[in-house]
């Protein structure tokens, strides 16, 4: 079935060539020809954001171990946000891994300059609140520099760390075995963001190798030995047919990711440029597992590059080799199905609900207005919903097969659930004071059948 979809997905308009024909003329303000360190990259983002304000925003999510900010671009034209999904990309998480931070850069001008001359673009950017982090280790990347290319893709100079010396993508708490390593503060604020932001997928960007790596990157017995190509090491989340669906369309859509090959090692080789993180290596505390157990967004690591940090004139060949798989993973955001929880008596939303498949153990919470999405591929599936207080509802969902010629979109599934006897916190104001005035009046039945026998 995957299969099947991808290579409907390579023939389809939804690939979105008319615009990526276009992208070497729309960069204006920011070149190819260097790295640029963290002083211009804020300049630029200041700069960008302030030229397209109904567009774009900028924020920080926190700060570095030497108080840098953690810059993130918010990009929508979505007037009305409910219901409307909430993607992420981020880059540098590895210091000396800075491609993706340099493509992200890009990718805000691009989508940008864009969103007036281009449909796909424009539908893009009013379906999709787009979130951009180019760097969130911006300590590793001032305390390295590019390497001769080619290399060997793990060869290690500079700064891999932040700059209390810990990986931070063995920062993350840990579905399998926890870690006695402190948070760092650039963990800290990546946990506060998606306490914050309901994500629903996230692309996270690496080098040194050249493929798509989808969770567990752990197990119940990780280790950090390296275990190439041994998928009697996979470890596999109940949502396997998505995240593999979207690992293996990026490598499709790319030039070469999807050959396998890696870079040149022989002993690196990868079926259809995709791996399963844990068949790879096991790490614990990895970032993408961290985002799908406990937030249920669909995180997929990206190695972009054979070189950790190649050098700048290798940049301007890697930002085309990418966007087109870049652009077309964002509008896979539209998948499958999305919907509000309510009171059924009420109307009111429910925030916390628990939505989940029948056959799948994970699940998804609802926002604070009811709001869900689920990542899909099509088929029949069993919808569980429950919530503290309320009868659980189970409803069958048919997700269909999307035509050659048209975007993903997803299914609307409404679910109103019924209230047990016992009313609950968020129901509404008339409801819940029908409640306390029906348990006043037990309380006084009480305390004057006590006053009878007492004078009695």
């Amino acid at each position: 079935m995957i299969m099947n979809t991808v290579k409907a997905l390579q023939s389809s308009a939804i690939v979105l060539a008319i615009v990526f024909v276009a992208s070497s003329a729309s960069h204006s303000r920011i070149g190819f020809d260097k790295y640029h360190n963290h002083k211009e990259m804020t300049q630029y983002l200041i700069e960008i954001t302030e030229e397209f304000p109904n567009i774009s925003s900028l924020y920080s999510i926190g700060n570095s171990v030497l108080k840098r900010e953690l810059w993130a671009v918010k990009l929508t034209t979505a007037t009305e946000l409910l219901g409307v999904p909430n993607i992420k990309i981020v880059g540098n998480i590895h210091g000396n891994e800075p491609v993706g931070r340099e493509i992200i850069l890009h990718l805000i001008q691009y989508l940008l300059d864009n969103n007036s001359k281009n449909e796909a673009i424009k539908n893009l950017l009013q379906t999709t609140v787009i979130h951009l982090l180019p760097s969130m280790n911006p300590d590793g990347f001032e305390m390295s520099r590019p390497l001769p290319c080619p290399n060997d893709g793990m060869h290690f100079s500079g700064s891999r760390n932040n700059a209390n010396t810990y990986d931070l993508n063995r920062n993350f708490p840990d579905k399998f075995n926890p870690h006695t390593n402190p948070l760092q503060p650039e963990t800290k604020a990546m946990i506060e963001w998606l306490k914050s932001v309901p994500f629903v997928m996230s692309l996270s960007l690496h080098g040194g190798a050249l493929v798509a790596n989808f969770p567990y990157d752990g197990s119940p017995d990780s280790s950090s030995n390296f275990n190439y190509d041994s998928k009697d090491w996979e470890s596999l989340t109940p949502d396997d047919d998505v995240f593999r669906f979207l690992a293996k369309q990026y490598a499709d859509l790319h030039p070469t990711m999807h050959n396998g090959l890696s870079c040149e090692e022989d002993y690196l080789k990868f079926k259809d440029g995709i791996t399963n993180g844990a068949a790879w290596y096991q790490i614990i505390g990895s970032m993408q597992d961290y985002n799908y157990v406990w937030h249920g967004c669909m995180e997929i690591t990206l190695e972009m590059s054979c070189c950790k940090y190649p050098p700048a004139t290798l940049l301007e060949p890697h930002w085309k080799d990418h966007l087109k798989p870049l652009l077309t993973w964002m509008r896979q955001a539209q998948r499958g199905i999305k919907g509000i929880v309510t009171n059924r008596i009420t109307g009111n939303p429910i925030p916390n609900a628990m939505v989940s498949l029948t056959d799948r153990e994970n699940y998804v919470n609802t926002t604070v207005n009811g709001e869900y999405w689920k990542i899909l591929l099509s088929g029949v599936y069993k919808l569980r919903v429950k919530a503290i207080g309320y009868h659980e509802k189970i409803v069958r969902v048919k997700v269909p097969e999307i035509p050659k010629d048209q975007d993903p979109q997803p299914q609307l599934v409404n679910i109103q659930l019924e209230p047990t006897k016992k009313r609950t916190i968020g129901d509404s104001s008339s409801t819940a004071s029908t409640y306390y005035y029906n348990a006043a009046s037990i309380i006084i039945v009480i305390i004057i059948r006590m006053t009878y026998f007492m004078v009695l």
